[in-house]
């Protein structure tokens, strides 16, 4: 009889080997709760006690820091927000530079729910802006709520002279390893020679030991729809004999496939020794996932799409992937993010947060993954992109030393906040929001 390799995990959970979870994990070793059954109650209390566990170091600040104003700022179609104190302190995020420019009128809201609220209470303050309204808005409503956590963490790194990493848990991970993810457009439209020729041309400048490509049309549907008759099948093939056996690939569905078709693609990529399969089926058939997750030996990969915790509880709590992946805009943040990382780590599984295109989605990445103690090996990078949502590069300065990937490896800033100071000629072109 085969056991299934989802299966021997579980298993081995349930009989307290913590050991078998490392093999998910580069980073930093996780640690695994003892005893835990594979599914049922007791799984769902420990998650329970993960997450009531504070993120955000409130003990690093002996006084209240008053939040005095929100600025909003705009530029057509691009959105920062600058946070100030009481005390002067200042900090600022660059928003999603495509989903911000469609809800932007939504941060209202949340700028009357903080000013005046000591910034200490990070976590209270972002659970009350997410959870009440969670089935307002979605991830429009949580890129939100992002960008203004982010903004608030750079002031609050600021005033410490810390890194955010420090201010949401200790530094594990001063560098991070990387996996390639750009080109995703040309993967899908252009034949896998044109789209390989243009990854390879990227890798020359990442260096990664991993690269993802993109497999079906990436619908969100499980039509089972391809670009071309078998594209993806000799996508799957070229990209191994293209970048050889020593290069770490993963695919991503983004929810092409019925349970049906994933299993079969699975299977192919298993055959190619591809180390991770994402999203196979759409992102919430989550009894579907399930399905394909236990047919299959590859790791299992999903969670980008997701903005409640709740779903997150479910996944976990039903073992759906190897590999989460919380994507810290549409997830509504670093903090909340964390608390993802947490759950998982009570059944060993890692993350490798999700990065949307373009804005500064790698220096949010870079810091995330900084802290979290149960970071995946590999975490996406689509190079050293910062598009704003005018399709302008947003002009940054590390603190410390400049960003560069060397042999695939990327030190995290280890200035205070964001580590990053953002031209303020660039700045000033953004004016702030009057008229909602």
């Amino acid at each position: 009889m085969k056991i299934s390799r989802r299966k021997f995990i579980s298993n081995s959970i349930a009989g307290g080997l913590a050991t078998t979870a490392m093999p998910f994990s580069s980073c930093a070793n996780p640690k695994t709760s003892q005893g835990l059954s594979p599914n049922g109650k007791e799984r769902y209390v420990a998650l329970d006690e993960a997450l009531k566990k504070p993120v955000f170091k409130r003990e690093l600040f002996s006084s209240p820091v008053v939040i005095e104003s929100i600025d909003f700022l705009k530029d057509r179609n691009n959105f920062l927000c600058r946070v100030r104190s009481s005390e002067g302190a200042e900090g600022i995020s660059v928003g999603h530079p495509n989903i911000s420019r469609h809800s932007w009128p939504v941060m209202r809201q949340f700028i009357d729910q903080c000013v005046g609220k000591d910034a200490r209470n990070l976590d209270q303050l972002i659970f009350k802006l997410a959870e009440p309204g969670a089935k307002s808005c979605g991830v429009p409503k949580n890129v939100h709520i992002a960008t203004l956590e982010l903004a608030i963490l750079d002031m609050m790194g600021n005033l410490s002279g810390k890194p955010i990493g420090q201010l949401i848990g200790d530094i594990h991970n001063p560098y991070v390893s990387i996996y390639q993810g750009s080109r995703y457009k040309e993967l899908r439209k252009m034949t896998p020679e044109e789209s390989l020729d243009l990854v390879a041309l990227d890798h020359e400048e990442s260096k990664a030991k991993a690269i993802k490509i993109r497999g079906g049309v990436g619908n969100q549907l499980g039509t089972d729809a391809d670009n071309a008759p078998g594209q993806t099948e000799k996508l799957i093939k070229m990209t191994r004999e293209r970048f050889g056996d020593d290069m770490v690939l993963m695919l991503d569905g983004n929810g092409s496939y019925s349970p049906k078709e994933a299993i079969r693609i699975g299977r192919i990529l298993e055959e190619y020794n591809y180390y991770f399969y994402e999203e196979p089926v759409p992102w919430d058939w989550y009894d579907e996932q399930v399905e394909v997750a236990k047919a299959l030996n590859i790791k299992m990969a999903g969670g980008e799409e997701e903005f409640r915790m709740r779903a997150f509880r479910w996944l976990i709590a039903n073992d759906a992937f190897d590999i989460y992946q919380p994507d810290n805009m549409y997830f509504g943040g670093l903090i909340r993010s964390m608390q993802v990382a947490r759950m998982a780590e009570v059944v060993g599984r890692p993350i490798v947060p999700h990065m949307t295109t373009g804005g500064l989605g790698f220096l949010y990445m870079l810091h995330f993954v900084s802290a979290c103690p149960n970071a995946g090996k590999y975490h996406e990078f689509k190079l050293f992109a910062t598009k704003d949502g005018n399709r302008n590069s947003i002009p940054i300065e590390s603190k410390t030393e400049p960003f560069s990937s060397e042999d695939g490896i990327i030190k995290v800033p280890t200035g205070s906040g964001l580590g990053i100071v953002i031209d303020p000629d660039y700045i000033k072109t953004h004016k702030k929001v009057t008229i909602w």
